[in-house]
């Protein structure tokens, strides 16, 4: 190590040169009390030279080796659609409202005709169709052919939004998308379930990785008010004398659980489409 040399300087404010260590000289230089240009002597000299070129260049400082620790950290989630909701979205809309339009017939015919058995169901069906004008006939078929791909974009819609939530890995998942639409075609609570499911898909859609945390919207909770109303309703016996609030009364719940079902599924769609876009915003 090389011995540390003794300056003398005059310092502003002393009367003569005094002897300062190199270590004190640069604290000076750092410190503003002299600049490079303050003279300065010490042994072996000639003369005063300015300090800045005195002064010997500094060593460089020697930092003990450490070795980077890699980064262990793990890496984001991703989230992509396996598949793309919009054009069932779409088609959500005219399927809500044929299924809503075929469900409040068919229960005006049962409260008209005081029917408790779902075997009369079908037969009166045949004989109100029977009455119809016949230029009606058409209209009633196609109706009918319509019902079933209705039903088929929900079923096929609720699937896939299933379907894109395992794709997310989401944990903890109580309804495997083949098990949402076999519940949902359950007669009486298929509807309940549904809810049930429909609530599921929202929280995972919005937060993934802490979907228990999260609180369904207004209108997924609306949906599971009116489908478990809906379904109660069903369950109570109404009186002959009293079949036209059974009709108003049950119509208006299916009314509001298949407008509740359409936002949901507006919703969930909407949250899914996002996600994913977020996500690949992100990606380089």
């Amino acid at each position: 190590m090389r011995a540390m040399s003794e300056y003398f300087l005059k310092l502003p404010g002393d009367s003569q040169p005094r002897s300062y260590s190199e270590y004190e000289v640069r604290e000076f230089l750092g410190q503003g009390v002299i600049d490079s240009k303050t003279l300065t002597w010490k042994p072996g000299m000639d003369g005063w030279q300015p300090v800045g070129q005195v002064l010997p260049e500094k060593e460089p400082e020697i930092l003990p080796f450490r070795k980077e620790e890699p980064d262990i950290s793990p890496p984001p989630p991703t989230y992509r659609l396996r598949y793309s909701l919009f054009e069932l979205s779409r088609l959500a809309f005219p399927a809500c409202f044929i299924l809503l339009a075929c469900s409040l017939w068919t229960l005006w015919i049962v409260c008209f005709h005081h029917i408790v058995d779902y075997a009369e169901v079908q037969t009166t069906l045949r004989q109100v169709v029977g009455q119809l004008p016949s230029y009606v006939l058409p209209l009633i078929f196609l109706f009918s052919l319509l019902c079933i791909p209705s039903l088929a974009v929900q079923l096929v819609w609720l699937y896939r939004a299933c379907a894109n939530v395992q794709q997310f890995r989401v944990s903890g998942l109580r309804f495997t998308p083949l098990v949402s639409v076999i519940l949902s075609c359950m007669p009486l609570v298929g509807m309940v379930l549904n809810a049930l499911i429909i609530q599921e898909l929202y929280r995972a859609s919005k937060n993934p990785e802490e979907w228990m945390l999260q609180s369904p919207s207004l209108a997924v909770r609306l949906y599971l008010t009116a489908a478990t109303a809906l379904t109660l309703s069903l369950l109570f016996p109404f009186g002959v004398e009293h079949y036209l609030v059974a009709f108003f009364l049950i119509g208006s719940l299916i009314t509001a659980a298949s407008i509740l079902w359409l936002i949901s599924v507006l919703q969930i769609s909407r949250m899914q489409r996002e996600l994913a876009s977020r996500q690949a915003d992100k990606l380089p």
